[in-house]
């Protein structure tokens, strides 16, 4: 018996201070070595301490023989919820980014919703009342500590010792929109922890902490963190007023102070002179309503997936987009947490969403309206009745205020673990009746218990070690980004192989790969150690791979349009090494064309393939009729891009290109003028002007547009070349002379340059003795996107 009684001890030690430590290190935890520091980290945490928590307890009953659960209403509610959203993954566009997250949005995957699910269940069914309050308490100072951090960033005093933490937007809860959100939810917790100390230094801590959290909001001053504060307040206020008998109603002037802040605010939105915050983007309603509605037209009963916004974005975003400066931003979040989830999980999850956070409010207030005094309790023990009531009353005006913002704002990891845990606070709290269940060795309840057990072990523990799998190529991931960011492509290669071969099922890792594979390529040509044979051997496996990687992560996620994407910048880089590249490049173009149809990119991107391909064909007067089609092929294109955006000065530049391939210079400049109207400040526009006008002998036009192209970027090789021929024409020969001595400075083992200076030096013509053509113009290519958040 003794030794059972150990083995219990043991299991609700884990079970308890895995939770207390969970709640406080989730609003706080990040890590630096993945590419997703947040909410990627905080998953494999919330995953790893709820598990161990259910463990735990699965073990301890079954020492015990006995179960004891709370049995209500709002269980229910939070497991249809739960299914909804499994439900939704089994029909998402990206079932494997759905379930696991990275390289989705890991805080809306079916992996951590699984998480916060059983998180729930463990407060509000198998902590005590006392065990609940110490979570609230710790989950309080955790914010404080959360808003301290953030707040210290703001200011510029970087605490952390990470360079990617040297940034005012830094802080751990993700955006500072997101602090703030947090930070207002979280006031009437602070007020109502105030009240409920008698401790004086506890009161002091958490009064701090509150004007704290006062000076952050006014710092960052977002209208939608006002409104919060306005709701946490009015409601703490009210439920102040409806327990007037036990609450000193001298206490509410503190929350009144806030309520009136927030109504300054937000009716004269004052700008004070504080440091200027980092600017957050975020999608407005209207552009998320009309996506939310397109979505449902198409999937009204399951969304589009958990987590697969950014499908949804790309594929029914107005055309108007294009006109912003934003339009190459892919969003993957809407402009509030409710309208991504009724997109992503449809009628089906929207509707079990309201359901689950009506019951928890109405059994929540419910608990505080039916609380009274009684006149036979002892004083000490409805003193301490009536703390817990109005501690209470925090919780469940945090919870609301946090609903309201969900409606107004997107989320993060930290704040939906937050959610969860106010409302399973809430449920603990209001629903103290336990229901015991004796598990008697030859009973049927036992036998399913341990059944039901024994599943939960297994595949519980079969997901954290796959999570654990796919924490580790995630890890080598990163290693590979790092590697490649000093330089180092081979560490780089080896390291993304790794995590492929670990985690093959994200097509971020297969993408990037590929387009490593096709950077190595050049790196191989220009090895003149390699021979011939070992160079041929090593390109052909190089070309093949990085096809068969974009090919890969297609498969993987064809509803990705950035697969799509990288799959044809990679063909389109292989025309004219391999036959029916071109084609292939048209082909991913196109089913990327399907799944962003408002994007100018896409047909700008198979106009410079045709125009690749009318190349390949200039040397060849038998199939100038093709080389034409190609070009007009070409310009349909362009054309179709300026079409979606008026101002998109790369596809305007191709269309010079084209005019000029076909002899017509002056359009081709006409065009070039025309495309720097949109693009001023574009060092390849101008520099193509100032070659065109070099080309037909134009000196003076050539050297304005040449010497415009170095005020923008004053050590541009190739405008400083053409820069310096220039002069030489015009007859500056000590001006050309200076401009070749920055170019040979700039690129100090070039031969040609070297011998340009030594030409004019000499005396001689700068080109002589090297051969003189203007390099053929290849067509400026843009680079994919990826999905910024």
């Amino acid at each position: 018996m003794a030794k059972n009684s150990f083995f219990v001890k043991i299991c609700d030690n884990v079970m308890k201070y895995g939770i207390f430590a969970l709640v406080f290190l989730m609003p706080v935890f990040f890590l630096p070595w993945t590419s997703d520091i947040f909410d990627f980290n905080k998953q494999a945490l919330l995953l790893l301490l709820v598990f161990a928590a259910l463990f735990a307890w699965m073990i301890k009953v079954l020492i015990l023989g006995n179960i004891s659960i709370n049995i209500n209403k709002t269980h229910v509610a939070v497991l249809i919820f739960f299914f909804a959203y499994l439900i939704s993954t089994i029909f998402s566009k990206d079932q494997n980014g759905s379930f696991w997250g990275w390289p989705r949005l890991t805080s809306e995957s079916l992996f951590t919703i699984a998480g916060l699910v059983i998180f729930y269940f463990i407060i509000s069914n198998i902590f005590s009342k006392k065990e609940i309050l110490t979570s609230v308490i710790i989950s309080a100072g955790s914010c404080l500590f959360s808003i301290l951090i953030g707040f210290l960033q703001l200011l510029g005093l970087f605490v952390l010792p990470f360079n990617f933490a040297k940034s005012a937007s830094f802080n751990t809860i993700g955006s500072i929109g997101g602090l703030g959100f947090f930070a207002a939810v979280f006031l009437p917790l602070l007020i109502a922890l105030i009240i409920y100390f008698n401790n004086k230094w506890a009161k002091i801590f958490f009064g701090i902490g509150a004007a704290l959290a006062f000076v952050f909001l006014i710092f960052i001053n977002y209208n939608i963190i006002w409104w919060l504060v306005l709701c946490g307040s009015a409601l703490f206020i009210l439920f102040g007023m409806l327990k007037r008998d036990i609450l000193n109603l001298r206490w509410l002037s503190l929350a009144m102070f806030f309520l009136v802040l927030a109504m300054f605010f937000i009716i004269l939105n004052p700008q004070l002179p504080v440091p200027e915050k980092p600017i957050e983007i975020f999608l407005n309603q209207k552009t998320t309503l009309d996506i939310v509605s397109k979505t449902i037209k198409e999937s009204p009963i399951f969304g589009s997936g958990p987590g697969t916004f950014v499908y949804d974005f790309s594929k029914y975003k107005d055309i108007s987009f294009n006109q912003g400066q934003l339009w190459n931003i892919i969003f993957n979040r809407g402009s509030s947490k409710f309208l991504s989830i009724v997109a992503t999980t449809g009628v089906l999850g929207a509707v079990s969403f309201l359901v689950m956070i009506a019951m928890v409010i109405f059994y929540g207030i419910k608990f505080i309206i039916l609380q009274k005094q009684n006149k036979s309790t002892p004083a000490e023990e409805k003193k301490e009745n009536n703390r817990f009531v109005i501690l209470t009353g925090g919780v469940i005006a945090c919870f609301i205020a946090q609903t309201i913002g969900y409606f107004l704002y997107n989320s993060s990891l930290s704040l939906d673990f937050i959610y969860f845990f106010l409302l399973a606070s809430i449920v603990g709290l209001s629903f103290q009746e336990r229901k015991s269940f004796s598990l008697d060795p030859s009973s049927l309840l036992n036998l399913a218990v341990t059944f039901v057990f024994t599943i939960v072990f297994i595949f519980g523990l079969g997901l954290l070690i796959l999570g654990g799998q796919k924490y580790a190529a995630e890890v080598n991931y990163f290693m590979g980004q790092s590697a490649l960011a000093t330089g180092n492509i081979d560490q780089g290669i080896a390291k993304i192989e790794k995590a492929v071969s670990l985690n093959p099922n994200v097509d971020i890792y297969l993408t990037n790969l590929s387009q490593l594979y096709l950077s190595k390529i050049s790196v191989v040509n220009n090895n003149s150690n390699l021979s011939k044979e070992a160079k041929t051997r090593m390109l052909q496996l190089l070309v093949q791979n990085s096809i068969n990687a974009a090919k890969i992560a297609t498969d993987v996620s064809p509803k990705n349009v950035a697969n799509w994407s990288v799959r044809g910048l990679v063909s389109q880089n292989l025309v004219g090494i391999i036959d029916g590249a071109d084609g292939l490049a048209i082909n991913s173009y196109d089913e990327a064309i399907k799944l962003e149809p408002n994007s100018p990119y896409y047909p700008n991107q198979k106009g410079i393939v045709y125009m690749v391909k009318a190349a390949s064909l200039a040397q060849d007067k038998e199939k100038s009729a093709e080389k034409d089609q190609a070009l007009a092929q070409a310009k349909e294109q362009f054309d179709k891009a300026v079409q979606m955006k008026s101002d998109y000065a790369s596809a305007r530049f191709q269309i010079a290109m084209i005019f000029r391939e076909q002899g017509e210079t002056d359009q081709a400049i006409k065009t070039l003028k025309e495309a720097m109207t949109y693009s001023p400040n574009d060092v390849g526009l101008s520099f193509q002007t100032g070659l065109i006008y070099y080309q037909e002998k134009d000196y003076e036009k050539a050297r304005e547009e040449f010497e415009r192209t170095i005020s923008l970027s004053p050590n541009y090789s190739n405008g400083l070349y053409y820069l310096g021929l220039t002069y030489y024409e015009l007859g500056q020969k000590a001006d050309a002379l200076e401009k070749f001595l920055k170019v040979a400075e700039i690129n100090p083992d070039n031969q040609e340059v070297k011998k340009i200076v030594n030409n004019l030096n000499s005396g001689k013509r700068p080109l002589e003795g090297i051969l003189e053509e203007v390099p053929p113009q290849v067509p400026i290519e843009e680079q994919p996107t990826e999905p910024k958040k």
